[in-house]
C-alpha cells in the first residue's frame, strides 16, 4: 500500500470523490446553519480543505461570498465547475491573505489531515486571516491517534493520513490560537465518530 500525502492522494480520487460526495450529507447542512446563523448576509468564509467545492456552493445558494484553497489541484478543478468564488491552491499553515480578511471559516474534515504538531499553526493562520469575532467551524475525528489509514475510508486503494482528536486537546488548541468554543457537538456518521466545534476569534 502506498502512503499519499493529501495532495496526491486527493488528486488521485478527485473525479470519483465529487462524484461520491455531491450532496451535503443532513448532518453537515445542520452544523453549516448554525455557523451561518452567527455571520451577517453576504459574509465572506473561508473554505479551507475545500475540496471539489461542494460546501462553498451551499453556503454560496444560502447567499454568502465564499473562497475556497485546497492543495490538490485535482479537487480545485472539480470545485472550478461547481462554485462562483474565488480558488486558490494553498497550505492552510501558510495562509496568504492580509490580516482580517473573512468574517467566518469554515474547516469541515480538513484538519484532520495535518499532523498534531502542525495543528496549532494552522489554527493561529485561521485567527490571523478572521475579524475580531469572525467564527470557525470545525469537523474532526474523535480519538487519539495519529496514523496511516485506508480502511476507515471509501477510497480503500489511497491510504491518507488521519489525525484523530480529543474534546480536551482540541478546546486546548483553539484556546491557545486566540478563539473561545461557543458550540460543540458528538456525532456519528457511518463508522465515524466526529467532534464539531463552533469557535470565536478574540484577542
Amino acid at each position: 500500500m502506498v502512503r499519499y500525502q493529501a495532495e496526491e492522494a486527493y488528486d488521485l480520487i478527485a473525479q470519483e470523490y465529487a462524484v461520491r460526495h455531491q450532496a451535503m450529507p443532513e448532518r453537515l447542512v445542520e452544523l453549516g446553519e448554525r455557523f451561518l446563523g452567527y455571520l451577517a448576509k453576504g459574509a465572506h468564509i473561508l473554505d479551507v480543505g475545500c475540496g471539489s467545492g461542494r460546501d462553498m456552493a451551499w453556503m454560496e445558494a444560502q447567499g454568502f461570498r465564499t473562497t475556497g484553497i485546497d492543495l490538490s489541484s485535482g479537487m480545485l478543478a472539480q470545485a472550478r465547475q461547481r462554485v462562483r468564488g474565488q480558488l486558490r491552491h494553498m497550505d492552510m499553515c501558510h495562509l496568504t491573505f492580509p490580516d482580517a480578511s473573512f468574517e467566518g471559516i469554515w474547516c469541515s474534515s480538513s484538519l484532520l489531515h495535518v499532523p498534531h504538531a502542525l495543528a496549532p499553526v494552522a489554527l493561529g493562520q485561521m485567527h490571523r486571516v478572521l475579524v475580531p469575532a469572525g467564527m470557525l467551524f470545525l469537523s474532526l475525528l474523535e480519538g487519539e491517534n495519529e496514523m496511516w489509514e485506508s480502511e476507515i475510508s471509501e477510497f480503500a486503494h489511497v491510504q491518507r493520513l488521519f489525525v484523530h482528536y480529543r474534546q480536551t486537546v482540541i478546546t486546548t488548541s483553539l484556546s491557545h490560537a486566540g478563539f473561545v468554543p461557543v458550540e460543540q457537538y458528538r456525532d456519528t456518521a457511518g463508522n465515524h465518530v466526529w467532534l464539531n466545534v463552533l469557535a470565536q476569534a478574540v484577542g
